[in-house]
């Protein structure tokens, strides 16, 4: 079994020593900043992953963690072997640590862009001067959608089901192009209805609720009979009897 010291030997010159042996396991790597490792199949590093998370089944992603393993400081490295391992990359010590320092400048593109992941973004009220027409693909009108003044990259890779990375090159994207802009929406509350002169009288539904509930919880009081007309009764209509009609037969 093969550990040493970062301090002593580089990450980099660490990785391409294992992988001349054409070992097949895991590069444990903590540090004081992250703890993960790097998954190496005869001498091909496969995979990245942190400690106590997921393995991730991307190569954006599986980069972004070997970015971070690779950015630490100091720190200490252990090999176990294993018969096989499994991930994303395939990629020789000299490949993932161009394809590191490429992600690297990458990020840093994104970030003075977008500024924080964690910052909201907005739509444009108005394109550039000069801009008459704009073109989108598919998916960068899907992730405009996701756009409300709340969500920032993270919460919109999050809900578009997309790595970060992709996410966050598309809209810095479109941040360049004056499409997208950065910062928070105001909500203002949905304004009270204005009552006019006859809603003024009239009683709030609430407190007409509660009359009601009130008077149905008090017996009815007895109801005096209705005065009777001075043009006379009116008399209720009713289908007539039999006899009735037999009546009005013999006339």
């Amino acid at each position: 079994m093969l550990n040493g010291n970062l301090d002593a030997f580089a990450l980099p010159d660490v990785l391409r020593f294992i992988a001349s042996g054409g070992v097949t396991g895991r590069v444990e790597i903590t540090r004081d900043e992250v703890e993960g490792e790097l998954a190496v199949d005869q001498g091909r590093f496969v995979g990245a992953r942190l400690a106590d998370e997921e393995a991730p089944s991307t190569v954006d992603e599986a980069l972004d963690v070997a970015v971070l393993l690779f950015d630490g400081s100091a720190g200490h490295f252990n090999v176990a072997e294993e018969e096989w391992v499994g991930g994303p990359l395939s990629l020789t010590a000299d490949e993932l640590v161009k394809a590191v320092e490429r992600r690297r400048k990458e990020w840093a593109a994104v970030v003075d862009a977008l500024g924080s992941l964690d910052d909201s973004l907005l739509i444009a009220n108005s394109l550039p001067d000069g801009t008459e027409q704009i073109t989108l693909s598919a998916e960068q009108w899907r992730l405009l959608s996701f756009l409300d003044g709340r969500r920032s990259v993270q919460d919109v890779a999050r809900d578009a089901a997309s790595s970060v990375y992709a996410t966050a090159v598309a809209l810095a994207d479109m941040v360049k192009a004056g499409l997208i802009t950065r910062g928070q929406a105001e909500w203002d509350e949905q304004p009270s209805r204005k009552r006019g002169k006859k809603a003024s009288i009239e009683p709030d539904a609430t407190e007409a609720l509660h009359d009601l509930a009130e008077e149905e919880e008090e017996p009815p009081e007895a109801e005096e009979p209705p005065a009777p007309s001075r043009r006379g009764s009116v008399r209720s209509l009713r289908a007539p009897t039999r006899e009735e009609q037999r009546i009005r037969l013999r006339r």
